[in-house]
């Protein structure tokens, strides 16, 4: 079985995969694209015109929940609890991830005083949610990985970009999430999971739209 993702270099919904596909050591290709200006095949191949599409031989997948879902079923082991109601419930945080993704993505391209403070804001209102909803350590659920943290590392690594660089009382009030960023971002298969100056990239990426914050 085959297995090439499509994304671009700092896509962070292309991580949750990547770096899932690192942990079980499965072999993979990633295949970076100029979003701005997508090939025809990725358009033909894409419904919705999104990254990431991961290909399984001829079969195309897109949805990055969607594509790690299906790459835990066919694990040896599932990394979701036992328990349907805490399944459930990992579930649903790991969506409330995707909207704080949006929420970071636009504190960080604020282009005004006014913008920065209003999304920075809704994004501190969901880390105090975050913050409430993690029961234990090192990670969220304990000392395993669960499939939740394949999809909240990403955001953590970029709020963690975010914070030493423009944003240092960013995670004050927040020792939960504060403590399980600095757990992720140790581990080798997050730092595999992107392009090695993915950090350079993201702050490249801010000046050139004008961020506030970078500004």
């Amino acid at each position: 079985m085959s297995i090439k993702l499509i994304s671009f270099p700092i896509c962070p919904y292309v991580q949750r995969s990547v770096m899932l596909l690192e942990q079980l050591g499965r072999e993979y290709e990633v295949e970076y694209i100029d979003l701005a200006n997508p090939p025809e095949w990725f358009l033909a191949l894409s419904p919705l015109g999104k990254v990431p599409v991961m290909q399984v031989d001829d079969t195309v997948l897109f949805e990055s929940h969607v594509i790690l879902e299906y790459l835990n079923e066919v694990a040896d082991s599932n990394r979701h609890p036992a328990d349907p109601l805490e399944k459930a419930r990992h579930r649903a945080m790991m969506e409330f991830g995707s909207a704080m993704l949006g929420s970071q993505w636009m504190t960080m391209a604020a282009k005004d005083e006014a913008h920065l403070n209003k999304h920075l804001s809704a994004l501190k209102s969901q880390m105090a949610t975050l913050e409430s909803s993690i029961a234990a350590a090192p990670f969220y659920a304990g000392d395993e990985l669960s499939l939740i943290d394949f999809s909240f590392a990403p955001l953590l690594q970029r709020l963690e970009i975010v914070k030493r660089h423009y944003i240092p009382d960013l995670f004050n009030g927040f020792p939960k999430v504060k403590a399980w960023t600095q757990a992720l971002i140790e581990l080798d298969v997050l730092k595999a999971s992107a392009v090695p100056d993915l950090e350079a990239r993201i702050l490249k990426a801010m000046k050139g739209m004008d961020s506030y914050l970078a500004a």
